[in-house]
């Protein structure tokens, strides 16, 4: 299980760091500056953690290995995407765009993430 979380937290790091840069690259960083890089990193690892805890009490619910992974990434995406969006909405008083693309993106991600806890945990023999 300890095997299991290193890897998971760490590849995850990696993972949400190419996927959030390779987006800022693609649409030339157009959503302002970006938080110091020891603040960034922080908020990965903890997103990363948070995946892996999700993913655990996911784990053999979904009827397939896959489809546990793909049910946790998309329940931390409920909270990463459509209501962080009305929160911000309601906060700035502008309404949903630039933010719902945004939250399309982190689907994207996230989606990538879920698969790829499921893949390891199947890999490594973790079990509920």
């Amino acid at each position: 299980m300890i095997r299991f979380l290193v890897l998971a937290v760490l590849s995850l790091v990696l993972l949400i760091g190419v996927g959030t840069l390779g987006f800022d690259a693609a649409d030339g960083g157009r959503f302002g500056p970006r938080l110091d890089g020891p603040v960034l990193l922080g908020g990965w690892l903890l997103e990363a953690v948070a995946l892996c805890a999700l993913f655990l009490l996911v784990q053999g619910r979904g009827g397939a290995w896959w489809l546990d992974g793909l049910l946790a990434a998309w329940i931390a995406w409920i909270f990463r995407g459509p209501v962080l969006v009305l929160a911000v909405a309601e906060h700035l008083g502008g309404g949903r765009d630039p933010w719902w693309g945004l939250t399309l993106r982190w689907l994207a991600i996230y989606s990538l993430a879920g698969l790829f806890l499921a893949l390891l945990a199947r890999r490594l023999g973790v079990r509920r």
